[in-house]
């Protein structure tokens, strides 16, 4: 039987939710995000800190987080997107180690995100998710 932290896995994916660092400027190229943020829902402690820029080989950017992750971020069909990986997360059943992964998408302009994992993450039987997420600056 897989071994999973049902909390552990939903504190990753809401402190990932919670604090993201997603801002553009009022005369910054709209798709560049840069700031302090976090999640409408989640912990309320956890923020992200993102910065972005874009050049002449594309967009791409930092997202750190105040939980002890960072993750490098790259726009791709004007959504930026990262993953957040905890290796060692779960124990699947024939006694394997397995990270934890949380890939996160966000709009630049109206900051919905959508998280995607695996119930299972690398263990057999797992089912692909989808979660909508919220941010908003952080005070």
């Amino acid at each position: 039987m897989v071994r999973i932290s049902r909390t552990l896995a939903t504190a990753l994916a809401v402190s990932a939710i919670a604090g993201t660092a997603l801002a553009g400027t009022a005369h910054a190229d709209p798709s560049l995000l840069n700031g302090n943020f976090r999640g409408v829902d989640g912990d309320p402690l956890a923020v992200w800190t993102i910065a972005t820029s874009c050049g002449s080989a594309g967009c791409t950017g930092t997202v750190a987080s105040n939980k002890g992750w960072t993750s490098p971020a790259t726009l791709t069909g004007g959504r930026w997107n990262f993953t957040v990986t905890r290796p060692g997360a779960i124990t699947c059943a024939d006694g394997r180690e397995e990270p934890l992964v949380v890939s996160l998408s966000v709009d630049p302009v109206t900051l919905d995100g959508v998280i995607t994992a695996d119930s299972n993450y690398g263990c057999p039987g797992g089912t692909l998710t989808q979660t909508p997420f919220q941010l908003v600056r952080a005070s």
